[in-house]
């Protein structure tokens, strides 16, 4: 349940593989190549490492959709590979009648440096670094109903490079680290949790959510976007008051999400200080990792 594939080479190199693609999220080409480089760049920085060479993965209908608009797509990804200092060396293009995009990236890691969904330590604290909400936004975007502002919003959130982050979490004491995407907040938390035989308690207020998330969730629901709730549903305790609308935000999936960081106490407010002055504002403590209370229920949310 790693968020890359991680071969070492020698005592100090370990390669980092991975690669990720999906259908488009906006009408806009060129930000939708943004959002999926953006993503698929974030693996690798999840595992603590640098990402060095990309190649593109992309598939669409030919004669349905104007070359421009592949073209513009293409660009949106490789100006985050500029921006992310990573080399595009090539790519696979195929014929089909859905477009998908998104790029294979490889990257290295010194070999005990690896951030892996393991370890987690007791009374660790729990930093999410992206607002949550992408599903409901997505919902809005198809059936046009959501404002330029909301709009603006959601594409920053999802083409903001993750590098960032974990540029800056790096230099503090984190034992876990995964990127929030497509099996969403309590999704990507299961495994760090079983693997940790630990309990990752998430505070519902406090977990960062985007801005008009609650206007939108009146007309648009995160239903079908992802079944993250039948995944973690067994393993999960839910405190009574627990809002069910903000519940089902931390079950579904996420586009191009933050990293979600497990701390170390001492160092969790110096590093939150540190990710929202270099630009990842949204980055809140939601949590904290706790002893097992009930026997298999490594979740927990409470109000």
């Amino acid at each position: 349940m790693d968020d890359a594939g991680v071969y070492k080479i020698t005592d100090d190199i370990a390669l980092v593989q991975t690669v990720d693609f999906f259908f488009p999220v906006v009408d806009d080409p060129r930000m939708n190549g943004m959002i999926a480089a953006a993503n698929s760049l974030s693996d690798v920085w999840a595992m603590g490492a640098m990402a060095h060479t990309a190649m593109n993965v992309l598939a669409y209908p030919p004669g349905l959709i104007h070359a421009e608009a592949i073209g513009e797509m293409l660009a949106g990804g490789s100006e985050k590979l500029v921006e992310a200092k990573v080399v595009l060396v090539g790519g696979h293009t195929m014929e089909q009648e859905d477009v998908l995009y998104g790029l294979s990236v490889t990257g290295t890691v010194h070999p005990n440096k690896i951030m892996t969904n393991t370890n987690a330590r007791l009374n660790d604290l729990v930093i999410l670094t992206k607002p949550l909400g992408t599903g409901v936004y997505a919902n809005g975007m198809i059936k046009e109903g959501i404002t330029d502002v909301q709009y603006k919003e959601v594409t920053a959130s999802m083409s903001r490079l993750n590098m960032y982050a974990t540029d800056t979490l790096m230099k503090f004491r984190v034992s876990a680290m995964t990127d929030v995407t497509g099996f969403g907040l309590l999704g990507h938390a299961l495994p760090i949790m079983k693997s940790s035989n630990l309990m990752i308690q998430i505070h519902q207020n406090s977990v960062p959510l985007l801005s008009h998330i609650d206007t939108l969730l009146l007309k648009y629901s995160t239903k079908g976007v992802c079944k993250v709730s039948e995944y973690v549903e067994g393993f999960l305790d839910i405190e009574d008051g627990v809002q069910p609308k903000k519940l089902s935000l931390f079950q579904e999936a996420e586009t191009s999400g933050g990293i979600l960081a497990f701390i170390h106490p001492d160092d969790a407010d110096q590093a939150l200080k540190m990710l929202r002055e270099n630009g990842d504002e949204n980055s809140a403590i939601i949590g904290s990792v706790q002893k097992l209370e009930t026997y298999n229920k490594f979740l927990k949310v409470t109000k």
